[in-house]
Formats: C-alpha cells, sequence, structure tokens
C-alpha cells in the first residue's frame, strides 16, 4: 500500500492520440514528495534542453501531492509544471478550489502530456477510465463558458475542469489555466500558453475513489486542532473577512506595494484607499468562499454591476491582494470598480493577472515618456490612470490584435521589439514580472526574487512574513523573533540563510498539496505539524530537517532544469531601477546589489561566481 497516493501516473500523447498509466517510483516518492516535486523530476529528466516550449517534447504536467484531497485544512492544490514559453525555464503555476482533489479522486496523481493534437481536444478522466475527445465546438470560449458547455453537454453539474481561455489559444506567453468557472487560476509562467499549444482546451475530472491514509485518528486529531486555531485567530479573522486585499493598507504603509511601474509615485500620489480594504474595495465586495476543506476562506466575491459596456456576473470571483496592486497602484488607476472588470475580463480570457498589470504598466510609462505613442498603441491614450484603455488592451492582448500582439509577449520581449530605451522599463526577472511585493522594502526579497529559478515569483519563499510582519519560525528560519525583530527589514545580517531556508520549507509544503495560507497568513505556532501531517498521510517519518532536505532538493532540481537549458549567473538579477531608485515609502532604500548573492550562492552550497550548485551539494541531495 503507497498511503497519501493514488500510486497512477497518466500519460497522454496528443499527437498520437494514446494514453497509457505507470506506477510512481517509491524513491521518487521519498526524494521529492509530490506536487512540482515529482513532475519536476519528471520534466527535468525528460524535457530536451533543445526543446523550446511550443515544441511536441515540451511536457505539461498537472500533478497534486500527497495532502490533496485528504481530510487536512487548505488540501486543494494542483500544480500544472512545463518548460515556460516566458522565462525559457523552469515553469510552474498552481491553484485551489476543487479540480485538484477531483482529479486525485477521478484515480490519478499526475497527468503527463507531451505532443501536439492537430484538432483542439479535452481530456475526459471519469473513476480511472480515460478519453480523448474533441473540444472543436468550444475552441474560441473563454474559460467559463468552456466549463459551463462541458457540463451541460456532459449532463454532469459535478465534474471539475481546468480550461484555458482565449488567451491560451492565442499563445499569450503569461496565460493560465482556470477552474472553478474562471474562479481559480494556475496563472504565472505561461502554463496556459503551452496548454493551448498542445491544442488541449480542457482536462475534465470526476472520482470518488478513496486515498488511502496511513492514520487517519491522528491526522482527524491535528486537522481538527489546526481547524480550531484558524476559526479562532484574529490574524485568520481578517483575512476571512477582507481576504488578501485586506493587506493592502499595511503593505502601502510598509512600501511592499509598488506603484507607477516601480516609480514609487513619481507619476502622481495615490490614494489607496480607493482600493483597500477596509475602504473602497467594499463596492465590489458581496462575501467570501472557500477552496476544498478551508476554513481560511479568504477567496471574493462580487456583486454583478456593469461599467460602461462591460458586466461583472453576479458571484463572480472577486479581486486578490497581487491583481489589487498591478490593476491598481501600479497602473495609477483608482476606479475600484474599473479594477473589478479588469480582473473578470483576465479571469474569462485565462491571462496571468500579475504578468498582464506589469506588462501594461510597462507600456504606460513608455507611453508617459514619449517612447511610445498613439500610432503604437492603436490610437489608446495609454497614460497612468486611464482605466478605460487599461481594459481596452487586456481584450487587444487577448486575442493579440494590434499592439496587443506585442504586450502578449511580455515586458522583456516587448520592450526589445519596441527599442529606444523600453527595454529598460521592463520590471522582470528572468523575463518573468515580479510579483506586487517591492524587495527594496524588505532585503531578504532582493535576493530571492534575483535567484529563484522562476523569476520574480513570490510564492517561492519571499520574505515578507518573517522581515516585516514577525512571522517566524525558529526551527525553520533558524532565529528567534526577537533577533529578527533587531535586525529588521533593512539589514543585510542573516537574510540570506533566512531566505534560503524560507524557500526550501515553501518548497516541501507545495510539493504535499497544502496552501502555503496555512503556513504563512495564519501562522499556525507550530511548524512541526506539518511534518505530523506528512507521516500521517503517508506513513512516513519525516522530521524537520529531513523535510527542510526534500524541500532544498526539489529546490535545487528546478535550479539544474535552468542550467541544464541555458540560464548562468546573469540571469539572476533585478531590474536596474530597483538597485538605483529608492523606495520612499519603504525609508528611502534601494535593493541591495548583486554582491549579496555570493553570500547566498554560498549559504545554498553554490558556486559563488557561477551560482551553480557545485558537485558536492549535487551528491549531498542525491541529485546525481
Amino acid at each position: 500500500m503507497v498511503y497519501g497516493y493514488m500510486n497512477r501516473i497518466l500519460r497522454v500523447d496528443l499527437s498520437l492520440k494514446r494514453f497509457n498509466v505507470q506506477k510512481l517510483d517509491e524513491n521518487i516518492i521519498k526524494n521529492y514528495i509530490g506536487g512540482y516535486g515529482i513532475a519536476g523530476k519528471i520534466l527535468y529528466d525528460e524535457v530536451p534542453h533543445w526543446s523550446s516550449p511550443y515544441d511536441p517534447e515540451n511536457l505539461l504536467i498537472f500533478g497534486t501531492g500527497p495532502i490533496t484531497g485528504t481530510q487536512t485544512p487548505t488540501a486543494s492544490r494542483y500544480v500544472v509544471v512545463t518548460k515556460s514559453p516566458l522565462s525559457g525555464y523552469f515553469g510552474d503555476a498552481n491553484a485551489g478550489g476543487y479540480f485538484g482533489p477531483m482529479m486525485k479522486w477521478s484515480g490519478f496523481d499526475f497527468i503527463v502530456f507531451r505532443g501536439i493534437s492537430k484538432d483542439p481536444v479535452y481530456l475526459y478522466v471519469n473513476n480511472g477510465n480515460v478519453e480523448i475527445r474533441s473540444a472543436k465546438d468550444y475552441w474560441g470560449m473563454n474559460a467559463r463558458e468552456t466549463e459551463r458547455a462541458l457540463k451541460k453537454d456532459l449532463g454532469d453539474n459535478e465534474i471539475k475542469v481546468a480550461a484555458i481561455g482565449q488567451a491560451g489559444e492565442n499563445l499569450v506567453r503569461y496565460a493560465a489555466i482556470m477552474n472553478e468557472e474562471a474562479g481559480r487560476a494556475a496563472a504565472r509562467l505561461g502554463v496556459g500558453a503551452v496548454m493551448g499549444s498542445k491544442k488541449l482546451k480542457a482536462v475534465v475530472v470526476k472520482g470518488d475513489m478513496k486515498i488511502p491514509v496511513a492514520d487517519p485518528d491522528n491526522l482527524k486529531k491535528v486537522s481538527n486542532e489546526i481547524i480550531k486555531f484558524q476559526m479562532e485567530d484574529p490574524g485568520v479573522k481578517t483575512t476571512r473577512d477582507g481576504g488578501t486585499p485586506s493587506f493592502m493598507t499595511f503593505g502601502w504603509q510598509t512600501g511592499d506595494t509598488p506603484s507607477y511601474n516601480w516609480n514609487d509615485e513619481e507619476y502622481g500620489e495615490y490614494d489607496v484607499n480607493k482600493v483597500a480594504w477596509p475602504g473602497e474595495y467594499e463596492k465590489i465586495l458581496k462575501g467570501h468562499r472557500a477552496c476544498y476543506f478551508c476554513t481560511v476562506s479568504c477567496r471574493r466575491i462580487m456583486p454583478g454591476y456593469s461599467y460602461g459596456k462591460y458586466t461583472v456576473e453576479d458571484g463572480a470571483e472577486g479581486v486578490e491582494y497581487e491583481t489589487l496592486d498591478m490593476f491598481g497602484p501600479m497602473t495609477g488607476i483608482d476606479d475600484i470598480k474599473a479594477i473589478g472588470v479588469a480582473n473578470e475580463l483576465a479571469n474569462l480570457y485565462g491571462i496571468d493577472t500579475i504578468s498582464l498589470g506589469a506588462t501594461i504598466a510597462f507600456a504606460m510609462e513608455a507611453y508617459e515618456k514619449g517612447i511610445i505613442d498613439k500610432n503604437i498603441t492603436d490610437g489608446i491614450d495609454l497614460r497612468f490612470g486611464n482605466a478605460e484603455a487599461f481594459i481596452e488592451m487586456i481584450e487587444k492582448i487577448a486575442f493579440r490584435k494590434g499592439f496587443g500582439n506585442i504586450l502578449a509577449e511580455g515586458s522583456r520581449r516587448a520592450g526589445l521589439i519596441i527599442g529606444n530605451g523600453a527595454e529598460k522599463l521592463s520590471m522582470s526577472v528572468k523575463g518573468v514580472e515580479i510579483a506586487a511585493h517591492d524587495p527594496r522594502a524588505f532585503q531578504g526579497g532582493s535576493v530571492h526574487y534575483a535567484a529563484t529559478p522562476t523569476g520574480g515569483r513570490h510564492m517561492e519563499g519571499y520574505t515578507v512574513g518573517p522581515e516585516i510582519m514577525g512571522v517566524v519560525r525558529p526551527d525553520v528560519h533558524l532565529i528567534s523573533p526577537d533577533e529578527i525583530k533587531k535586525i529588521g527589514p533593512q539589514s543585510l545580517e542573516k537574510k540570506a540563510l533566512i531566505v534560503k531556508r524560507q524557500e526550501d520549507f515553501w518548497a516541501l509544503l507545495n510539493a504535499m498539496g497544502m496552501c502555503i495560507f496555512t503556513e504563512d497568513v495564519p501562522a499556525y505556532p507550530n511548524e512541526h505539524v506539518y511534518f505530523d501531517i506528512f507521516k500521517y498521510v503517508t506513513g512516513i517519518p519525516l522530521t524537520l530537517e529531513e523535510g527542510m532536505k526534500a524541500g532544498e532538493r526539489i529546490f535545487n532540481l528546478k535550479k539544474m532544469f535552468n542550467v541544464k537549458h541555458g540560464a548562468t549567473r546573469e540571469d539572476d538579477r533585478l531590474p536596474e531601477r530597483l538597485y538605483r531608485s529608492p523606495n520612499k515609502r519603504a525609508g528611502g532604500t534601494v535593493a541591495i546589489d548583486s554582491s549579496f548573492l555570493e553570500e547566498y550562492y554560498e549559504v545554498r552550497g553554490w558556486d559563488r561566481k557561477s551560482g551553480i550548485p557545485t558537485e558536492k551539494k549535487l551528491k549531498e541531495l542525491d541529485l546525481i
């Protein structure tokens, strides 16, 4: 018996319209846990370095963790792993909702797609039974329309669907994969574009197969303890009431929330109350909902309303913090209803809102500086704060029309296409637009954003929690809350180690299939509980250091994929603006320069000059 897993990988060749099933290898379970650990190992082993993201040889892997679908708080996550069309390196995205648990209950831990179908198709999985079906009738639909049409045509409202919208079909390099009727997104790194390149419109899953659990009694006991904590903790209550937008005011005050394409209000004063919660965000807040087996319930619900020619459907998914900043302060837009409409469109078309907002903000700055004008923007007045122009550009990007065809490439490529200095305005790392947390406000964030294998990502281990919010795990971070408070967010002392440990810990939790909010926002006081959960689910004893080593192995695997596919130290660098332009709200600070990167490399066991993991480190992690 393999506890915690269905012990089955479904492999689908879309070129040949064939599939087969294989079992999980026990060694890969022990070493890579699940999620993007096991999926990353498959990607590393099987995708050749010469393959482009849109080649048949590239894989698109849907994966779950051992915790996914069990009676464990926030056990909702699924991942999608591929070679990214945005960065050209390791790409992954994950999402909550109910698709991940249902995929596992349908009989499979992983679904590995290779090849390219000649015509649009979707995969249908029902309790282990697999069919590749035509999706010709759904091609051209948005993500919500696709899911509803599939439910109607199959006569089954219980199915769960992960689908692309028009952005994925049109190979927008930061297209997302949507589930929960365009309410949840596996958003980053262009996983939706790879899905579109394979002519795969949707993955449909249904099942009621049971996940074997090693110690259900103790799992129930510890889960109830976490649930009790989450129901009573005031921090969780705030997150439940206001969702991630409840962070906006604090982020703004500390300088963590960037604005005007990271120019820190150079283009005008911004009133954050017009978009924050509490504040005018409440104009588009109807309530909240939860993902599978979650008491945090951070998801927002919007009421139905109209805005010009656009309509937000009643009950549509609300705006999250990252989107709120990228569509708000980052572009200078302070009309919360316009932001809600833009969020609705992005979800329907299936676009990563972080890269979308950042790319349009990049274009707005280029417009303000006179690098581009209306002759290039199709007559659109693309200045900061123009909500109508922002919304119109979303549609152009999704369908690759006019100037939208250039912005669909992402800000780095768009800057190179436009030229005349525009490339310097792209706020990206490895071609991936930086998330809405300013590394000038917490110096550990500088090295994390620069060095993390998937570019400007915040969900691989950003250190806002320990550095600014005081969410410190003494046994994980090897530092006490009092110590880190004394050090402060602007000091470099011990930051390399803190960043490294945070990244390894989150790599483990993500691989397990657990939402980071169980660890980050509620800050459950005993970090050892997560290792207990793994043991109760899988039957595999896991000490904290064993778990941290597994997380470190997964993080290094991603790094080695990048090295295999051509990455160098030059890729580990922030945009020049962050090294030179101070963040006034964060005390006039700039990001630490690349000299600190060598200290991080050393802590990681990577070569100080090249940033490549040493042979000694790879042997220690059983990667060679």
